[in-house]
């Protein structure tokens, strides 16, 4: 079976905040990617199609970025496994997320 993958995953193992639905929820990130993360729902994930404000922060710098995404499938084999597509990426977060990568990759 062919990769479909366009971007390499990597492993990151952070809690993401989900800022939409009037408050904040917190999921526990998988990996990650340019391309948008894996991420775990402590319960039942949002639904495919969902829009969500992702808050991406570097661990121990205080370096946050604010990304929107879009649930794009739930995991088959393990429940509240779901990944998010990054949307409407402008230049600044493309960047921090191919730095956000990089320095993940080198620690890993």
């Amino acid at each position: 079976m062919a990769e479909r993958r366009q971007f390499a995953r990597i492993p990151y193992g952070a809690w993401v905040e989900d800022e939409t639905a009037g408050g904040l929820t917190f999921y526990m990130a998988q990996n990650l990617s340019l391309g948008g993360l894996l991420l775990n729902a402590n319960g039942s994930p949002p639904p495919v199609g969902h829009k969500v404000r992702l808050r991406l922060v570097v661990e121990n710098e205080s370096r946050v970025m604010s990304v929107q995404g879009e649930v794009v499938r739930h995991s088959p084999s393990t429940p509240g496994e779901f990944a998010v597509r990054f949307v409407n990426l402008d230049d600044a977060r493309q960047t921090f997320l191919r730095e956000l990568v990089r320095e993940v990759s080198e620690n890993i």
